[in-house]
């Protein structure tokens, strides 16, 4: 089932689609259409922008959706309504945090809009506002939008743009969703956890361990977190599952010189 309706798709040539956050409520406001070609709400409702795509197959007139500065001949905006109040560094997502649903969404939309306008999905042709000035060398002032994951803050820009991309791809492709790993519960600290079993290996999303335990993650990029655990960095190899950083139970339970266990009945892993 497509998304967007036919009447939102002028025939007409477009070079890439660039992706954004409003900076602000859950709802698309006048402002926001005038900015946008398409935008999507909190709840996954895609809205229309004032200007239909073909305004910006030339942007000489003055009369163009005006989403990317220096950037948007030929460029489609499309932007999830969110993050106002948001802060780069330290990241605070601010009241209106973007949410998995908008990000999933968001993905579909674009590869609606790549297939109808044959748009091949590689960094300079599908990308964020914050990967413009370095996939398109076309400053930006600074802008960061939508390259945080307020579900996965440790992940790179890199890694989130790439990962947008696979999305696109995936569906684009048609590829039914993934199964959904098993779980199990990890124990440790005298906490709990969740943890997803992949590959006969348990993984625990490091965000969540983190702020539970009192630990600091002081990096992640590269595939790689630093965690300081009252004074001892410890550095773990992070895996993007369902879009959130995680590490290996065992190789957690190596860093902190801790003995690992499994409960196969229960279905519980004790480090400690």
């Amino acid at each position: 089932m497509t998304l967007i309706l036919r009447d939102w798709l002028p025939v007409c040539s477009m070079k890439r689609v660039i992706c954004h956050w409003t900076a602000g409520g859950y709802k698309a406001t006048s402002l926001d259409r005038a900015h946008y070609h398409i935008l999507i709400e909190d709840d996954g409702k895609l809205v229309r922008g004032t200007h239909s795509i073909a305004d910006n197959v030339s942007t000489a007139d003055g009369v163009y959706a005006a989403h990317t500065a220096k950037c948007n001949t030929g460029s489609i905006g499309v932007s999830v309504c969110c993050m106002g109040g948001a802060q780069a560094s330290p990241f605070q997502p601010g009241p209106f945090p973007m949410t998995q649903k908008q990000w999933e969404t968001m993905a579909k939309v674009v590869a609606e809009l790549c297939q109808f306008y044959q748009i091949p999905v590689t960094p300079q042709t599908v990308l964020g506002h914050g990967e413009v000035e370095i996939y398109l060398g076309i400053p930006q002032h600074g802008k960061w939008d939508p390259m945080v994951l307020p579900w996965a803050p440790e992940m790179s820009r890199t890694q989130v743009g790439n990962h947008l991309r696979a999305l696109v791809q995936k569906a684009i492709l048609g590829e039914e969703p993934p199964e959904q790993p098993s779980g199990a519960t990890l124990s440790i600290g005298g906490k709990t956890f969740s943890v997803v079993m992949l590959n006969e290996s348990a993984y625990i999303a490091v965000r969540p361990l983190a702020d539970a335990l009192g630990w600091t993650i002081s990096s992640a990029a590269g595939g790689q977190v630093k965690v300081n655990v009252g004074g001892k960095m410890l550095t773990l190899a992070s895996t993007v599952v369902s879009g959130r950083g995680h590490v290996a139970c065992r190789e957690l339970a190596n860093a902190l010189d801790l003995p690992i266990e499994w409960d196969a009945a229960t279905r519980v892993i004790m480090i400690g």
